[in-house]
């Protein structure tokens, strides 16, 4: 009998370890429409916004410094022209560069109406809603890619034209006489 109830118990304790069983520890099934993405998804969320919101930094500096450029440029190449030097080439980069730079203004415009809605996110930058913090980060870093694609490789092609130009038609430098200047008595 003893051999029997022992055999049963183990038949048992087989027929229990096969079968499918749902754990207690399984999530709870509730309103999230994104199960599996918590409250993990908000660090990322919100290091994305900070991204954004840097990339939107360094291109109002890129902007603020834009007039400079274009002034130093357009001393450049009327130094040029007074000199009987052929600068179409650099008056046609110059004035592509500087049409680029009005798209760019627009996107990064458009980028810094959307990081100051900040639609899902609360005032500092903590994510409120998931589902629209992520379109915020979407939409501003469209944005900005737009910007950046309208202006790309325009101002590189401007400065390495420039700084060809000006190997090519560097004024020549005066010549040192032989003569030694004339110094002053050793005291």
């Amino acid at each position: 009998m003893y051999k029997k109830l022992l055999l049963a118990g183990v038949v048992v304790l087989l027929i229990v370890s096969v079968m499918p069983v749902t754990s207690v520890f399984s999530a709870p099934v509730g309103d999230d429409p994104n199960p599996g993405r918590g409250k993990d998804v908000y660090p990322r969320l919100e290091k994305a916004f900070r991204r954004v919101q840097s990339w939107y930094e360094k291109q109002g500096e890129f902007l603020e410094k834009a007039d400079d450029t274009i002034s130093k440029a357009e001393t450049f190449i009327n130094k040029a022209e007074q000199r009987g030097l052929d600068t179409s080439a650099l008056r046609s980069l110059l004035e592509s560069f500087e049409s680029s730079l009005l798209k760019v203004q627009m996107a990064h415009d458009r980028a810094g109406a959307i990081i100051s809605a900040h639609n899902g996110f609360d005032a500092n930058g903590k994510v409120t809603d998931p589902e629209k913090a992520a379109q915020t980060v979407k939409d501003a870093a469209t944005a900005l890619q737009e910007g950046r694609q309208a202006h790309l490789g325009k101002g590189k092609a401007l400065a390495e034209a420039i700084k060809a130009f000006w190997k090519d038609n560097k004024p020549p430098r005066p010549t040192p006489t032989n003569e030694t200047p004339l110094l002053p008595p050793n005291e």
